[in-house]
């Protein structure tokens, strides 16, 4: 029972932890919308607040790592665990980056890419509530499980088609500068590595589950 109590602590802030990247995310995006309305101001603020949603989501992981250490779980699956937590804190690294990214270098973005740019980051964060699910399925309901991951997948997937759009325009039709072309480029890449993020957890989860099979 006392090895079952840490377990389900561990859990139970896995899925705090969660909750709160997903926070993280909803205002990443925002943050997007905010500065592509031409409020560089208002979004210098709000990127500030996805730094600040950041910094809460990895107190929590802290936590999730003190329990572990402290003898949760067997450790032929703790370094998974281990793994998928450090994975799902890179998830908000990466928001915080992109949205620090741009408030600081200020990219000029062609007006006739906003529309897509904010599909990508909707796309992109949209990507978080599969694996939000798949942490609620029990890791032995495989076949749950498996559909969630491969949800998690296809979303990403349709990250990356806007991500190629956005760059095929940006780089073949786009009249600007090249320097404003990488600069651009690399936000766009950075946006949708956030989706990417969110697939590599659920890929270290998909290895769990195996383990937990046999």
């Amino acid at each position: 029972m006392f090895w079952d109590k840490k377990e389900q602590q561990v859990k139970d802030f896995m899925k705090e932890h969660l909750g709160k990247i997903k926070e993280c995310l909803q205002v990443f995006e925002k943050t997007i919308n905010i500065y592509l309305d031409g409020k560089e101001e208002e979004a210098n603020t709000s990127s500030y607040n996805v730094h600040k949603e950041e910094h809460a989501a990895d107190e929590i992981r802290r936590k999730i790592l003190a329990k572990l250490s402290e003898g949760a779980f067997l450790p032929f699956f703790r370094e998974d665990y281990i793994g998928i937590v450090e994975l799902v804190d890179k998830i908000a690294n990466r928001a915080k980056t992109v949205t620090q990214n741009l408030v600081i270098e200020c990219p000029k973005i062609p007006e006739e890419m906003h529309d897509d740019i904010r599909l990508l980051a909707h796309k992109a964060v949209v990507t978080i509530e599969p694996l939000i699910a798949l942490f609620e399925v029990p890791l032995l309901d495989k076949e749950k499980s498996m559909v969630l991951i491969q949800e998690i997948s296809t979303r990403e997937q349709a990250a990356d088609a806007i991500e190629f759009k956005l760059l095929k325009h940006l780089f073949k039709e786009s009249k600007i500068s090249l320097a404003e072309k990488i600069i651009i480029g690399t936000t766009i890449k950075m946006i949708s590595e956030v989706a990417d993020a969110i697939e590599n957890v659920g890929d270290r989860v998909q290895i769990l589950i195996s383990k937990q099979a046999i």
